[in-house]
Protein backbone atom coordinates (compact mmCIF):
# COMPACT_ATOMS: atom_id res chain seq x y z
CA UNK A 1 0.00 0.00 0.00
CA UNK A 2 1.33 3.73 -0.96
CA UNK A 3 0.40 7.24 -0.74
CA UNK A 4 1.33 10.37 -2.62
CA UNK A 5 4.01 12.94 -1.04
CA UNK A 6 5.17 16.20 -2.24
CA UNK A 7 5.93 16.54 -6.11
CA UNK A 8 4.27 13.41 -6.83
CA UNK A 9 6.15 11.21 -4.88
CA UNK A 10 4.90 7.61 -4.14
CA UNK A 11 6.15 6.31 -0.64
CA UNK A 12 4.82 3.07 1.24
CA UNK A 13 3.05 3.45 4.40
CA UNK A 14 2.23 0.49 7.21
CA UNK A 15 0.41 0.38 10.50
CA UNK A 16 2.55 1.53 13.45
CA UNK A 17 2.50 0.56 17.02
CA UNK A 18 4.25 2.09 19.01
CA UNK A 19 4.64 1.74 23.01
CA UNK A 20 4.32 4.91 25.69
CA UNK A 21 4.23 5.42 29.40
CA UNK A 22 1.33 6.95 30.50
CA UNK A 23 0.91 9.49 33.74
CA UNK A 24 0.79 6.93 35.56
CA UNK A 25 3.63 4.69 34.93
CA UNK A 26 0.89 1.38 33.17
CA UNK A 27 2.15 0.84 29.28
CA UNK A 28 -0.13 1.90 26.15
CA UNK A 29 0.04 1.66 22.43
CA UNK A 30 0.00 4.31 20.06
CA UNK A 31 -1.18 2.65 16.59
CA UNK A 32 -1.69 4.60 13.12
CA UNK A 33 -1.04 4.10 9.43
CA UNK A 34 1.54 6.29 8.21
CA UNK A 35 4.54 6.69 6.03
CA UNK A 36 6.34 3.56 6.20
CA UNK A 37 10.06 5.07 7.59
CA UNK A 38 8.42 8.45 9.49
CA UNK A 39 6.57 6.81 12.90
CA UNK A 40 5.20 10.10 13.59
CA UNK A 41 1.55 10.06 15.29
CA UNK A 42 -1.23 12.23 13.79
CA UNK A 43 -2.27 14.78 15.72
CA UNK A 44 -5.88 13.88 16.03
CA UNK A 45 -6.49 10.72 18.11
CA UNK A 46 -9.27 8.57 19.99
CA UNK A 47 -8.43 6.41 23.24
CA UNK A 48 -10.29 2.97 23.69
CA UNK A 49 -9.73 1.29 27.17
CA UNK A 50 -9.73 -2.17 27.44
CA UNK A 51 -10.71 -3.49 31.13
CA UNK A 52 -10.58 -7.29 31.26
CA UNK A 53 -7.81 -8.62 33.00
CA UNK A 54 -6.68 -10.84 30.30
CA UNK A 55 -6.15 -7.98 27.91
CA UNK A 56 -2.56 -6.32 27.29
CA UNK A 57 -0.36 -4.72 25.15
CA UNK A 58 1.28 -7.90 23.86
CA UNK A 59 -2.25 -10.03 22.83
CA UNK A 60 -4.88 -6.82 21.86
CA UNK A 61 -3.90 -7.24 18.24
CA UNK A 62 -3.73 -3.40 17.63
CA UNK A 63 -3.07 -3.85 14.03
CA UNK A 64 -6.12 -5.64 13.29
CA UNK A 65 -7.90 -3.23 15.45
CA UNK A 66 -7.22 0.08 13.84
CA UNK A 67 -8.05 -2.41 10.45
CA UNK A 68 -11.35 -3.06 11.51
CA UNK A 69 -12.39 0.70 12.80
CA UNK A 70 -11.26 1.99 9.17
CA UNK A 71 -12.51 -0.46 6.68
CA UNK A 72 -15.78 0.73 5.19
CA UNK A 73 -14.85 4.18 5.73
CA UNK A 74 -13.29 6.80 3.24
CA UNK A 75 -9.96 6.57 5.54
CA UNK A 76 -9.60 3.26 4.64
CA UNK A 77 -8.76 4.08 0.64
CA UNK A 78 -7.98 7.83 0.98
CA UNK A 79 -5.34 7.44 4.56
CA UNK A 80 -5.83 7.78 8.01
CA UNK A 81 -5.53 10.91 9.90
CA UNK A 82 -6.00 9.85 13.62
CA UNK A 83 -3.97 7.95 15.69
CA UNK A 84 -5.61 5.33 18.14
CA UNK A 85 -4.43 5.29 21.94
CA UNK A 86 -5.02 2.13 23.68
CA UNK A 87 -5.10 1.90 27.52
CA UNK A 88 -5.16 -1.16 29.40
CA UNK A 89 -7.09 -0.55 33.07
CA UNK A 90 -8.26 -4.21 34.51
CA UNK A 91 -10.99 -3.84 36.79
CA UNK A 92 -12.41 -7.94 37.38
CA UNK A 93 -15.64 -7.39 39.64
CA UNK A 94 -16.71 -3.72 39.44
CA UNK A 95 -19.59 -2.33 37.84
CA UNK A 96 -19.90 -1.24 34.72
CA UNK A 97 -20.81 2.31 35.55
CA UNK A 98 -17.88 2.01 38.01
CA UNK A 99 -15.53 1.20 35.49
CA UNK A 100 -17.05 4.13 32.98
CA UNK A 101 -16.07 6.44 36.14
CA UNK A 102 -12.24 5.10 36.45
CA UNK A 103 -11.70 5.66 32.81
CA UNK A 104 -13.11 8.56 32.70
CA UNK A 105 -10.54 9.72 35.71
CA UNK A 106 -7.88 8.53 33.97
CA UNK A 107 -8.34 10.07 30.10
CA UNK A 108 -8.86 13.41 31.78
CA UNK A 109 -5.69 13.03 34.19
CA UNK A 110 -3.57 11.89 31.24
CA UNK A 111 -5.45 14.74 28.93
CA UNK A 112 -3.97 16.97 31.98
CA UNK A 113 -0.23 16.07 32.26
CA UNK A 114 -0.43 16.68 28.43
CA UNK A 115 -2.52 18.72 27.28
CA UNK A 116 -4.00 19.27 23.70
CA UNK A 117 -2.69 19.39 20.43
CA UNK A 118 -2.46 23.42 20.02
CA UNK A 119 0.89 22.95 21.93
CA UNK A 120 2.28 20.58 18.96
CA UNK A 121 1.23 23.21 16.31
CA UNK A 122 2.52 26.35 18.05
CA UNK A 123 5.85 23.84 18.49
CA UNK A 124 5.60 23.19 14.78
CA UNK A 125 4.97 26.94 13.73
CA UNK A 126 7.47 28.06 15.81
CA UNK A 127 10.76 25.74 15.30
CA UNK A 128 12.70 23.37 12.52
CA UNK A 129 13.29 20.59 16.02
CA UNK A 130 10.92 18.54 17.44
CA UNK A 131 10.23 18.45 21.23
CA UNK A 132 10.12 15.31 21.75
CA UNK A 133 6.61 15.01 23.26
CA UNK A 134 4.03 13.26 22.80
CA UNK A 135 1.25 14.15 20.87
CA UNK A 136 -1.42 16.14 23.22
CA UNK A 137 -5.47 15.50 23.33
CA UNK A 138 -8.26 16.31 21.32
CA UNK A 139 -9.75 20.07 22.25
CA UNK A 140 -13.41 18.97 22.14
CA UNK A 141 -14.98 16.48 20.03
CA UNK A 142 -17.80 18.58 19.95
CA UNK A 143 -18.09 19.83 15.66
CA UNK A 144 -19.81 23.09 16.58
CA UNK A 145 -21.77 23.87 19.72
CA UNK A 146 -24.95 23.14 18.72
CA UNK A 147 -25.01 19.37 18.31
CA UNK A 148 -23.55 18.40 21.31
CA UNK A 149 -22.78 18.93 24.55
CA UNK A 150 -19.79 16.56 26.00
CA UNK A 151 -16.67 17.74 24.67
CA UNK A 152 -14.65 14.58 26.17
CA UNK A 153 -15.10 11.15 24.40
CA UNK A 154 -13.70 7.43 24.95
CA UNK A 155 -14.19 3.75 23.86
CA UNK A 156 -14.06 0.87 26.61
CA UNK A 157 -14.38 -2.82 25.97
CA UNK A 158 -14.76 -5.37 28.34
CA UNK A 159 -14.58 -8.55 27.10
CA UNK A 160 -11.10 -10.68 27.11
CA UNK A 161 -10.95 -10.57 22.55
CA UNK A 162 -12.18 -7.94 20.79
CA UNK A 163 -12.12 -9.57 17.51
CA UNK A 164 -13.61 -12.84 18.75
CA UNK A 165 -16.82 -11.59 21.75
CA UNK A 166 -18.94 -9.95 19.68
CA UNK A 167 -19.82 -8.11 22.45
CA UNK A 168 -20.02 -4.31 21.72
CA UNK A 169 -17.70 -1.21 23.08
CA UNK A 170 -19.05 1.82 25.12
CA UNK A 171 -18.50 4.71 23.57
CA UNK A 172 -19.02 6.66 26.25
CA UNK A 173 -19.12 10.89 25.99
CA UNK A 174 -18.36 13.31 29.19
CA UNK A 175 -17.03 16.73 30.03
CA UNK A 176 -20.06 18.76 29.51
CA UNK A 177 -19.77 22.60 27.84
CA UNK A 178 -19.65 25.35 31.13
CA UNK A 179 -22.79 26.76 31.88
CA UNK A 180 -22.42 29.91 30.22
CA UNK A 181 -21.92 27.97 26.57
CA UNK A 182 -24.93 25.32 27.05
CA UNK A 183 -27.86 27.85 25.89
CA UNK A 184 -26.40 27.81 22.75
CA UNK A 185 -27.49 23.76 21.95
CA UNK A 186 -30.37 23.56 19.41
CA UNK A 187 -33.59 22.75 20.57
CA UNK A 188 -33.22 19.32 19.09
CA UNK A 189 -30.58 18.23 21.63
CA UNK A 190 -32.34 19.21 24.16
CA UNK A 191 -35.88 17.60 23.47
CA UNK A 192 -33.50 14.30 22.52
CA UNK A 193 -31.21 14.48 25.57
CA UNK A 194 -32.28 16.82 28.31
CA UNK A 195 -34.35 14.57 31.30
CA UNK A 196 -36.28 17.01 33.19
CA UNK A 197 -34.69 20.08 31.35
CA UNK A 198 -31.36 19.15 32.67
CA UNK A 199 -28.46 17.76 30.24
CA UNK A 200 -27.06 14.46 31.78
CA UNK A 201 -23.34 14.62 32.87
CA UNK A 202 -21.85 11.73 30.25
CA UNK A 203 -23.53 9.58 27.56
CA UNK A 204 -23.43 6.10 26.58
CA UNK A 205 -23.72 4.22 23.41
CA UNK A 206 -22.82 1.01 22.03
CA UNK A 207 -21.07 0.63 19.40
CA UNK A 208 -18.98 -2.26 17.56
CA UNK A 209 -15.59 -2.12 16.37
CA UNK A 210 -16.52 -4.76 13.65
CA UNK A 211 -18.28 -3.85 10.66
CA UNK A 212 -21.86 -5.67 10.55
CA UNK A 213 -22.44 -6.29 14.17
CA UNK A 214 -23.98 -2.91 15.33
CA UNK A 215 -26.00 -2.53 17.97
CA UNK A 216 -28.96 0.30 18.60
CA UNK A 217 -29.92 3.37 16.41
CA UNK A 218 -27.65 5.85 14.57
CA UNK A 219 -23.92 5.39 13.39
CA UNK A 220 -23.38 2.00 15.17
CA UNK A 221 -20.13 1.08 13.77
CA UNK A 222 -17.45 2.57 15.83
CA UNK A 223 -14.90 3.09 12.54
CA UNK A 224 -17.75 5.78 11.26
CA UNK A 225 -18.20 6.95 14.85
CA UNK A 226 -14.78 8.32 14.15
CA UNK A 227 -14.73 9.45 10.84
CA UNK A 228 -17.79 11.88 11.70
CA UNK A 229 -16.21 13.18 14.66
CA UNK A 230 -12.59 13.71 12.92
CA UNK A 231 -13.00 14.62 9.45
CA UNK A 232 -13.67 18.34 9.95
CA UNK A 233 -10.98 18.88 12.60
CA UNK A 234 -8.65 17.11 10.40
CA UNK A 235 -8.87 19.02 7.13
CA UNK A 236 -9.12 22.34 8.71
CA UNK A 237 -6.97 21.98 12.12
CA UNK A 238 -4.39 18.73 12.69
CA UNK A 239 -3.72 17.19 8.46
CA UNK A 240 -1.64 20.33 7.30
CA UNK A 241 1.02 20.85 10.19
CA UNK A 242 1.37 16.68 10.28
CA UNK A 243 1.75 16.29 6.73
CA UNK A 244 4.80 18.98 7.14
CA UNK A 245 6.06 17.55 10.17
CA UNK A 246 6.42 14.05 8.06
CA UNK A 247 8.31 16.23 5.15
CA UNK A 248 10.65 17.68 8.02
CA UNK A 249 11.31 14.24 8.98
CA UNK A 250 10.19 14.61 12.27
CA UNK A 251 9.60 10.94 14.40
CA UNK A 252 8.05 12.54 17.15
CA UNK A 253 6.54 15.78 18.53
Amino acid sequence: MGGLGKAGRMYRVKIHVLPFTDHAGKEALMVFRGRQTCPLPPLYGFHVYFTHQDVNPGNVQPVELLEALIRDTPYFAYGCPYRLELHFLPMPGVTVEECDKACIAHYLEEKRHRGDYSSQIIHYETSIIPSGSLPGFVPSYIQYEGCDWLQGRLYSYQGANWSTDKQPARSIGFDPLPEEKLHVLAEEVMEECAVDGVLPPNRVDLRAFQKGEEYGVGPQHAGEDMYYLSNGDTQTITLEPYQQAVERGWSTW
